[in-house]
């Protein structure tokens, strides 16, 4: 639409006026929604427990305790404090329905973050025993700690990347606000420790492996070549992020079609794998 001038002056139509002041509006009022939101965030971390635990119960009756010492910044632990649940509970619901795991069950969690994928196997699924393993070391004291507060004392806690071989490997990428997005690659002079799960497969721990959780920010392929002889002789079930936006499905199902896999997806970027 065109302005009108009249006399030298220029006259912007009412339309593109209200178009601009509602612009502005709404954007004053996203900016006091978000102030709030961050206040009640703190709010919220100040009424946490000592050492930043936050007590809920799952199922009506189970006590979950987890510690959340990031959780003004870190997005798992935010949204975990927000929700008073687990993170991922629809997924981790979606597991439970399908009984993989029981009280027969060694279960390796790749990737473990906090443990509060660990603490769900152990505690709420009952698993023989959890492995996890988490690379970043202060993530990996929280992990410990939340093994522990949930009384989860047969679980291992290995401070170690999952690779294709055993050897070493380093930081990619590291984003304060989102540890678990945290991304690593194999690097010989890295400086965190990297082991395949073969090398483990002998370790009186894993005889009764039965699942096996894949949350490798990409070092999906790596953990999966690592564990080459496990999948054709224990073959364990498996749940695998595998992210749309790299495509990273097929080259996946391919592999492990070879092992005598098949998959069924319960999340935009989840997927289950078992064997035949």
């Amino acid at each position: 639409m065109q302005a009108k001038k009249t006399l030298g002056v220029v006259e912007t139509p009412q339309a593109e006026v209200q178009s601009v002041d509602l612009a502005e509006l709404n954007g004053k009022l996203d900016t006091m929604l978000r102030l709030m939101e961050e206040q009640l965030m703190l709010q919220r971390v100040g009424l946490l427990e000592e050492g930043h635990v936050l007590r809920f119960a799952h199922g009506g009756t189970q006590d979950i305790a987890l510690s959340l010492p990031n959780a003004q910044d870190d997005f798992v632990q935010r949204t975990i404090l927000k929700s008073r649940s687990f993170y991922e509970g629809r997924l981790l619901a979606t597991v439970q329905g399908l009984n993989l795991i029981d009280a027969t069950t060694t279960v390796c969690d790749i990737g473990a973050n906090i443990g509060n994928h660990s603490v769900f196997f152990g505690k709420v699924l009952g698993a023989k025993q959890v492995l996890a393993f988490e690379p970043q070391p202060n993530v990996y004291a929280t992990l410990c700690r939340n093994l522990e507060l949930n009384g989860l004392t047969d679980a291992l806690a290995y401070n170690c990347l999952v690779g294709a071989k055993s050897g070493r490997g380093e930081v990619a990428k590291f984003n304060p606000r989102n540890l678990g997005g945290t991304a690593f690659t194999p690097a010989k002079d890295g400086s965190i420790p990297m082991v395949a799960l073969d090398d483990l497969i002998d370790a009186n721990e894993m005889k009764a492996l039965g699942f096996i959780k894949i949350d490798a920010e990409g070092m999906h392929m790596d953990v999966l070549t690592g564990a080459k002889k496990i999948l054709k002789t224990r073959k364990p079930a498996l749940w695998v992020e595998l992210l749309q936006r790299d495509n990273a499905h097929p080259e996946a199902a391919k592999m492990l079609e070879g092992f005598g896999y098949t998959s069924i997806q319960i999340g935009p970027n989840d997927y289950i794998f078992a064997a035949n």
